[in-house]
């Protein structure tokens, strides 16, 4: 899959109590931007405290060199953003169980693997706007979307429901770390009922389990004083006349 990408923007920068317009580029690392990419990822790993939210560090030097690719964009020479998306051998495996998928659309699954940025340009909608980016690269030879994130990274999964994800188990994973696993289907999303929907706290995981387990959905996340829940809906039946039931 051969890939090209090279556009300019603005960013907002926030610094030092002080806010400003940064003519920034994004484009796809090379070999050469591997040790700039691992420095950020070391660094919002530190930031966030919690080494096991983002995947392993040798998956994104993996997906520069070729089973995948990486997003980053750069104020000046700097690297301040990066979205990394895989699709190596024993990383398809894992997701097409995870996502209970035929073998033969192994070839079509990309795993949406983490965004970082850095903290004086968080803001900017980045999760968003790559994802798009990374989606457009994908299509049409890679179209279902995988995704695990930590209960704990509240951010992130509200990012990823945004853009269309869908909860579609619990479970451990990466030696015993407990993530939602999220898939996106490009080509056919389901609809989902959200009239009759079904609020369950984030921590209460035996109730998430239960839902998925019935073939419900997580498809948002809503936020309050008594702390974070997942909202849930099933799938909208098809009548036989082809009418939504």
């Amino acid at each position: 899959m051969e890939h090209a990408l090279n556009e300019r923007f603005f960013l907002v920068k926030k610094e030092k109590g002080i806010r400003k317009n940064v003519l920034c580029t994004m484009r796809l690392l090379a070999e050469k931007d591997v040790p700039s990419a691992l420095d950020l990822h070391r660094k919002i790993t530190l930031e966030i405290g919690d080494e096991n939210i983002f995947c392993a560090e040798h998956t994104i030097e993996e997906s520069i060199l070729g089973k995948g690719f990486v997003i980053g964009i750069f104020d000046s020479d700097y690297l301040v953003a990066m979205r990394a998306i895989s699709y190596g051998g024993k990383y398809m495996e894992e997701a097409q169980k995870d996502l209970q998928l035929h073998s033969s659309e192994r070839d079509h699954i990309a795993v949406m693997d983490f965004c970082i940025t850095e903290k004086a340009f968080r803001g900017n909608y980045v999760q968003h706007f790559t994802f798009l980016k990374a989606e457009e690269i994908l299509y049409p030879e890679r179209y279902h979307l995988h995704s695990t994130i930590s209960p704990l990274n509240i951010f992130s999964l509200r990012n990823v429901l945004r853009s269309g994800f869908l909860i579609v188990d619990l479970k451990e994973k990466y030696g015993g770390y407990l993530r939602f696993i999220l898939h996106k289907d490009i080509r056919t999303l389901p609809h989902i009922y959200t009239h009759e929907h079904i609020e369950v706290p984030l921590e209460d995981y035996d109730s998430h389990l239960a839902l998925l387990s019935m073939g419900y959905y997580g498809y948002a996340i809503k936020g309050g004083y008594t702390g974070f829940s997942i909202v849930y809906g099933t799938k909208v039946a098809i009548r036989q006349t082809g009418e939504r039931a």
